[in-house]
């Protein structure tokens, strides 16, 4: 039986909404694409975004229709599907377009990250996208060298850190959960860039 989020914890509850999975992709973006021009970067994340976002935004408002939620564990099966899908079409695109490199390792790592995160909630435990996503966006821009001051290196390890700590204050996850997702979210990143990109830094 899945625990139903306890939202009262307000300053949780906003961490975790302005702190959301579905967000944290375009700041990224922005900054990984920053030596492209503004039309480019506009194009490219218009593009990523629409492709990976859409199809799980309807699928989740479906969902709900049928009084069935994220916070369900067996409710994320269909979008881990749909997201994986939605990761190779758009991987496909980017290579037939010829996208800059570094896109491809992002969505090489999605390629990755998506079904390692559904094997480990179909068979494990239901676990922190939140927390995945924040420690997969830190970590590539940590090593593409986007981190280059250790105030900013602070702060990139301090947001993840507070979205860990609230998706387990709203009761969405377990501290164990939390963790699992910080290192699925980590790993596909350690081990796509370099073999992608080299030493990127």
């Amino acid at each position: 039986m899945d625990v139903v989020p306890d939202n009262r914890h307000r300053l949780a509850y906003w961490i975790g909404r302005i702190l959301h999975p579905y967000l944290l992709g375009l700041p990224t973006l922005v900054v990984i694409l920053k030596d492209l021009s503004l039309s480019e970067i506009v194009l490219w994340s218009v593009l990523i975004l629409g492709l990976l976002l859409i199809p799980g935004l309807l699928l989740e408002a479906y969902l709900r229709r049928q009084q069935q939620f994220i916070y369900q564990r067996r409710t994320r099966d269909p979008l881990y599907l749909t997201g994986w899908v939605s990761t190779l079409v758009c991987l496909g695109l980017l290579v037939l377009l010829r996208a800059p490199v570094v896109l491809i390792a992002c969505l090489l790592t999605l390629a990755i990250w998506v079904p390692a995160q559904w094997l480990i909630n179909r068979y494990l435990t239901k676990l922190s996208t939140h927390a995945a996503v924040a420690a997969g966006c830190a970590s590539a821009l940590w090593l593409l060298g986007e981190l280059g001051t250790p105030a900013l290196q602070i702060l990139i390890v301090g947001l993840v850190a507070i979205t860990m700590w609230a998706r387990v204050v709203t009761k969405n996850h377990t501290v164990t959960q939390v963790i699992l997702g910080l290192l699925v979210g980590i790993l596909p990143v350690l081990i796509v860039f370099p073999l992608v990109l080299g030493n990127p830094v």
